[in-house]
């Protein structure tokens, strides 16, 4: 790969981390259990997005009577459960893409909408922690996904302008977010697939991220 670029930044959920089913799982329980009509396309659309914006957007659709936040701390406990007894996995070439970049020298951020707390847990128990120069997460910014500002604070923190980096989401709020803020923008779809709009928004799309790393030339002498 030529040296077009100084750094990278990653999302972490359906990225990184086969997690996004474990989680629309934990949201459809709780769906069934409330009788929370059309939860799955709920829990679809708020992907990407952080926990006080998931929160807004769940009392706007049904009502403030709900227990929002009951209801997500009973998915993070599930899903801390799941992670404890090995059931969640890193995705296909995570750890392989993030630790080529490190030994070719390149900066490696990771912003993810998940507070810094899971980030931090998740990162450590599948490996890639140490691999990673540069944290954000989504209780440290202000505006949500599609708002740039989570890519731009991480290469911010890197010391990086925006067109020095490339970024991988897999999500459309991620996409946008990445998009507006001036990366080079990689899809890797998971749960959603693309669309006209990410089609036209991504800079490339891949199927996973062992063909990012052909595509990109990262690993490959």
């Amino acid at each position: 790969m030529e040296r077009r670029f100084e750094g990278f930044v990653f999302d972490m959920d359906g990225l990184l981390i086969d997690s996004e089913r474990a989680v629309l799982r934990c949201w459809e329980q709780i769906g069934r259990e409330n009788g929370l009509e059309g939860i799955t396309e709920f829990a679809l659309s708020v992907i990407g997005q952080n926990s006080e914006e998931t929160n807004r957007r769940f009392i706007a659709r049904y009502g403030e009577d709900l227990p929002v936040e009951s209801f997500r701390q009973q998915t993070r406990d599930t899903f801390k459960a799941m992670l404890g007894n090995g059931q969640i996995d890193l995705k296909p070439y995570a750890l392989e893409i993030i630790k080529a970049l490190k030994a070719e020298g390149y900066k490696v951020a990771l912003a993810s909408s998940t507070s810094r707390h899971s980030v931090e847990d998740e990162m450590k128990v599948l490996g890639t922690y140490p691999y990673l120069d540069v944290l954000v997460c989504g209780d440290e910014v202000v505006n949500s996904k599609p708002d740039p500002e989570i890519f731009l604070k991480a290469c911010s923190k890197l010391g990086l302008t925006p067109d020095k980096c490339c970024g991988f989401e897999d999500s459309y709020n991620g996409i946008r977010s990445c998009k507006a803020a001036g990366l080079f923008t990689v899809m890797v779809p998971d749960i959603l697939p693309s669309t006209e709009e990410t089609d036209r928004l991504a800079d490339l799309i891949v199927a996973d991220l062992g063909e990012a790393m052909k595509k990109l030339g990262i690993g490959i002498s």
